[in-house]
């Protein structure tokens, strides 16, 4: 199985897609392997990309909260963080970041409030609430979205701290950090997947570029860095590849194709999960 992530690593800077990457996709696949698009985009962001590369198969969607199958248009997991713990962690962020805007991902919509400031490409579906509080209505949360003031990438770990226990806090944009319930991960998520299909971890090669790739990148057996990857991410993967605007993943699927095929590990191998995926997924 080959799991990329979409900004950064198969996207170039423009959100498009080359005709090198979409070439190699549908090469890889053609030969066999699994391909898996895993994002923190919600559903609707990754349809237009599924469309272009011709693969209406699953996709992980918001960090791992959902997965879609756009061939049968139906939910194949969606793990939303009860209305509860939403409660609490949206009571914890009003005391500790004072004009702290909101928005969340409430399946199938997108929820935000007056100032949260969103690139209009990715806004034009939103709905406009008042208060987050207002809106919690028994359904839950697939990701709640935090904006404060500054980068994401220096206040994410901020917002982690004030939340210990209660979700999981992780970045991959400078313009927000992104919440989910406790334990949703693309790597959870991709892992139940992954038992689905009757593949090991082992089985799995991994692309990505930020922080919210960091538990795909430690499950699979093999992960793969963008040269324009986040530091953290660049000293976590086994190895680098050129970058995004470079077809850094196409080159590597490219130099896949063209070895030969190895026995692949035995299928149902566990050897490289690691008791903290199991910590990791309480949700199970």
């Amino acid at each position: 199985m080959i799991v990329s992530d979409l900004d950064g690593t198969l996207l170039d800077s423009t959100g498009g897609i080359s005709e090198r990457t979409r070439a190699a996709v549908q090469a890889v696949q053609k030969a066999g392997h699994t391909f898996v698009m895993a994002s923190a985009r919600p559903v609707r962001d990754v349809r237009p990309i599924a469309e272009a590369l011709g693969h209406m198969a699953i996709a992980v969607c918001s960090n791992g909260a959902i997965s879609y199958d756009y061939a049968r248009e139906a939910v194949v997991n969606h793990h939303p963080m009860a209305q509860d713990v939403a409660a609490e962690v949206i009571a914890v962020l009003r005391r500790r970041f004072p004009g702290v805007r909101l928005g969340c991902e409430r399946w199938p919509d997108l929820l935000l409030e007056p100032g949260f400031d969103l690139d209009p490409a990715l806004a034009g579906e939103a709905r406009r609430v008042r208060s987050m509080e207002e809106e919690l209505d028994g359904r839950g949360l697939s990701k709640l979205i935090v904006q404060t003031g500054g980068s994401a990438h220096d206040y994410y770990r901020a917002v982690a701290e004030a939340l210990p226990g209660r979700c999981t806090v992780t970045v991959s944009t400078p313009a927000f950090c992104e919440i989910t319930r406790t334990g949703v991960t693309k790597a959870t998520t991709l892992d139940l997947l992954a038992v689905q299909l009757e593949l090991s971890a082992e089985q799995v090669v991994a692309f990505g570029d930020m922080p919210n790739d960091l538990p795909m990148l430690r499950w699979a057996g093999r992960s793969v860095a963008m040269a324009n990857a986040h530091p953290d991410v660049l000293a976590a993967a086994d190895e680098t590849t050129l970058s995004n605007d470079e077809d850094g993943v196409a080159r590597w699927l490219e130099d896949l194709l063209a070895q030969p095929r190895r026995t692949p590990p035995e299928r149902g191998s566990t050897s490289h999960r690691t008791a903290r995926l199991v910590e990791e997924r309480p949700w199970t």
